[in-house]
């Protein structure tokens, strides 16, 4: 009867020592711990409660801080516009005091006080480590009759910007008189607000045009193709 008891006992024995094993083992890495404790709470939740559909609640403020889109037609109808002006790069020039009324009050709401014109300098996926420049300004005015603090941003503050580009490298390409940088807005990517700041995605270029940054060689990268990829088209009769 002993006997029986420890033939019987051993298999059970066999299988603890084994599922002790791979326990060690899962336990090996902090990931495998993760999941076997996130499991462990789902099967205790389970034993209680319904399973219900997930929620989207924890999203729901996924993309306002990006200005396109519904964000971006919310605030520019209140100007009597809308998104769709965006779609034309020519809103720079045409629409540029509407764009800049709209993203002041959407920055406003979503609590930022400061814009910047937001580039890629040369070497900066190098040398630079992936560092980008910025020139940040605060979107405020002193009253000079009143002294008091009022929020001031414009067109001409938002699609222009300027920085010293003497300390970016050049190859020789500039003389010290024309070492500026300057900033022109990237109509491409869309402006977006982080902390209190609002980005405005910028392409930095010489006194001559030469490509002071790393976007503006893509983005010429890209017309041309744009360009040539619709000649060829064109010739293959699929325009």
């Amino acid at each position: 009867f002993t006997h029986k008891i420890y033939q019987s006992a051993r298999p059970h024995h066999t299988t603890s020592a084994l599922a002790s094993s791979i326990l060690k083992k899962m336990l090996a890495t902090s990931s495998a711990a993760r999941s076997l404790l996130a499991r462990s709470v789902r099967r205790a939740a389970g034993a209680s409660s319904i399973r219900t559909f997930a929620s989207i609640e924890p999203y729901a403020d996924y993309g306002k801080s990006v200005f396109t889109g519904r964000v971006a037609d919310d605030y520019l109808k209140k100007h009597g516009s809308s998104a769709d002006i965006l779609d034309d790069p020519a809103w720079t020039k045409t629409h540029a005091d509407t764009v800049a009324k709209a993203v002041l009050d959407w920055a406003v709401d979503r609590g930022a006080n400061t814009y910047c014109h937001w580039f890629q300098p040369m070497a900066a996926s190098g040398v630079r480590h992936g560092l980008t420049g910025q020139v940040q300004n605060m979107m405020m005015k002193f009253d000079r009759s009143t002294n008091d603090v009022e929020f001031d941003f414009d067109g001409k503050m938002l699609t222009k910007g300027e920085t010293d580009g003497s300390s970016f490298p050049n190859g020789g390409l500039r003389a010290t008189h024309t070492a500026g940088g300057y900033l022109a807005l990237d109509t491409s990517s869309p402006i977006f607000l982080r902390g209190d700041t609002v980005f405005i995605p910028s392409a930095l270029v010489s006194y001559y045009g030469a490509a002071l940054d790393e976007k503006t060689p893509l983005l010429r990268s890209n017309a041309a193709v744009s360009k040539h990829g619709k000649r060829l088209l064109a010739h293959l009769g699929l325009d």
